[in-house]
């Protein structure tokens, strides 16, 4: 049996679906308010008490954890999880990775859309470019946030600093808008970037709408609370009127058979959410049946099986690779105007 936790919000109940599309068997969902799930075990637990959560994974070979927000609930779930010797995947927890696990066990923190496949599709990528040098990936989303996805993004934003002041105004292919991109770094980027080996790594968030970016910049002087209803605020904003999508653009350039080459993927979905999902649920199929790892998704989980366990979800998760850079791609396609 495979359990879901914060199976009821919109990650959790999208990695139900994709789980119970995949044929992985008998499942249990659980959260604080249970609901009905058809073809599923729908159970009350409360992730912060250990007594419940064991009780919850109690005859599970698996769990998949999607409560939010994790970086409030992850430490407490993967402590719990990992004394009692059951495998784990989560969303998010990138912070958990570092949790003591006895030997043996299987584990995957970071395992969504950023972190988690913003750093599995550089790697894949790479396969086009065998002498990769300059890797450019820019992330976007025109979402909806939650309180908890807001304190999750919030928090991730805060914790990879400041990469230097955004670039307004800028303009990328299949975007319809004018951005605003923030550069950021994380552990998984400069993974990332090492691994590949490039000379260069830069990564941004591309924003759209002007609301989100100023409840950023307002978020770093505001508490938590307010900060977080300014993260909610701002991204429904700019999302008002608009079908939300996850959208990223990744450029690698190198050298091909001894020439110059650029790759750029394009990757689009209908929501972080579902993308978040996707990303989980197919880490979830891969550590089913993997030896003991333990760590984050995108260092653990080979790029190859991951993208094709993707694949073959019914995620609505799209993935386009073009021979050519971003700029000669916004020549063809449009961008912002």
């Amino acid at each position: 049996m495979i359990g879901v936790l914060g199976g009821y919000g919109a990650v959790g109940r999208e990695a139900v679906r994709l789980l119970q599309s995949a044929g992985v068997g008998a499942l249990r969902v659980g959260g604080r308010r249970p609901q009905p799930v058809a073809g599923a075990e729908s159970r009350a637990v409360d992730v912060t008490d250990a007594a419940s959560l064991l009780a919850f994974a109690d005859g599970c070979r698996l769990v998949v954890n999607c409560a939010a927000p994790s970086a409030r609930l992850s430490p407490h779930v993967a402590a719990t999880l990992a004394a009692a010797g059951i495998a784990l995947v989560d969303a998010g927890g990138a912070a958990c990775a570092d949790v003591a696990w006895p030997a043996g066990a299987r584990a995957l923190f970071a395992a969504g859309a950023l972190p988690g496949l913003s750093g599995a599709l550089p790697l894949w990528l790479a396969d086009s470019i065998p002498k990769p040098q300059r890797l450019h990936c820019w992330f976007g989303i025109l979402d909806g946030f939650t309180a908890a996805g807001a304190e999750d993004y919030l928090d991730g934003a805060l914790q990879s600093g400041s990469g230097g002041p955004p670039l307004r105004g800028a303009e990328l292919p299949f975007f319809p808008r004018p951005l605003t991109l923030q550069p950021f770094s994380d552990r998984e980027t400069r993974y990332v970037a090492a691994r590949l080996g490039v000379d260069e790594s830069r990564c941004w968030l591309a924003l759209e709408g002007q609301h989100l970016v100023r409840a950023l910049e307002q978020a770093r002087a505001l508490p938590g609370a307010q900060a977080v209803d300014a993260i909610v605020a701002g991204s429904a904003l700019d999302a008002a009127g608009r079908r939300p999508q996850a959208q990223f653009l990744i450029q690698l350039d190198g050298l091909r058979d001894g020439a110059p080459a650029a790759v750029t993927l394009r990757l689009t979905a209908p929501g972080v959410a579902h993308l978040t999902a996707a990303c989980a649920a197919a880490c979830a199929l891969w550590l089913a049946g993997a030896a003991p790892t333990v760590g984050l998704a995108a260092e653990q989980v080979p790029a190859d099986e991951l993208i094709r366990l993707l694949r073959h979800l019914p995620s609505g998760v799209e993935l386009e690779v073009f021979n050519a850079g971003v700029d000669d791609l916004r020549e063809t396609s449009g961008g912002a105007l």
